[in-house]
């Protein structure tokens, strides 16, 4: 991350690890996203993977940040849940804690003690389902990537940002996926 330059306005950010089906639920969102809608240029879209102490520095210069991530409890596998800023500040839902990714609340305590102001922050969490070594999503957690995918364009829209969805998907060739193969579902 280079800190000289200026960043956008709003993130949308994909954590997760991609190696354990259902937690790569973020970088595949962030994927899909990159491959079927177009943003304006006030929003960055980063696979932030599994970050550690350097995730406020992706989240310094931001008015909105939207995290799309895999939860461990809070609904049934499957289900999407939406927390705002004050939701995620009271609980955070099933956030996984290890060294290497620390929890949600303290990155944002961390942001908010070094003046990082947010308009708007929010989780877009699907509950995990499976959690085995892989980088497939399971089916139930898949069936769940449209819904989203249109919640985070409505939550652009509501803050005047202009997303249109492409006519003609790009293909993600991503590290992940087979070679030659797209992240596009028939969903």
């Amino acid at each position: 991350m280079n800190f000289d330059e200026p960043v956008a306005p709003v993130l949308i950010a994909g954590i997760g690890n991609i190696l354990l089906g259902d937690d790569g639920f973020g970088p595949q969102a962030i994927a899909r996203l990159q491959s079927e809608y177009e943003f304006g240029g006030e929003v960055e879209l980063l696979d932030l993977g599994t970050p550690a102490l350097d995730f406020v520095d992706y989240l310094a210069g931001r008015k909105v940040v939207v995290l799309l991530d895999a939860l461990s409890c809070g609904g049934a596998p499957g289900e999407v849940l939406i927390y705002d800023h004050a939701q995620l500040r009271k609980r955070v839902p099933g956030m996984r804690l290890s060294a290497h990714q620390p929890c949600l609340d303290e990155t944002l305590f961390a942001a908010e003690t070094a003046g990082i102001n947010f308009e708007q922050v929010t989780l877009i969490g699907i509950v995990a389902d499976s959690l085995e070594v892989g980088t497939e999503l399971s089916p139930t957690v898949s069936s769940a990537m449209p819904q989203v995918l249109q919640l985070v364009c409505e939550i652009m829209s509501q803050q005047g940002v202009n997303v249109r969805r492409r006519e003609t998907p790009i293909p993600q060739l991503t590290w992940w996926n087979k070679a030659g193969s797209s992240l596009l579902n028939e969903s």
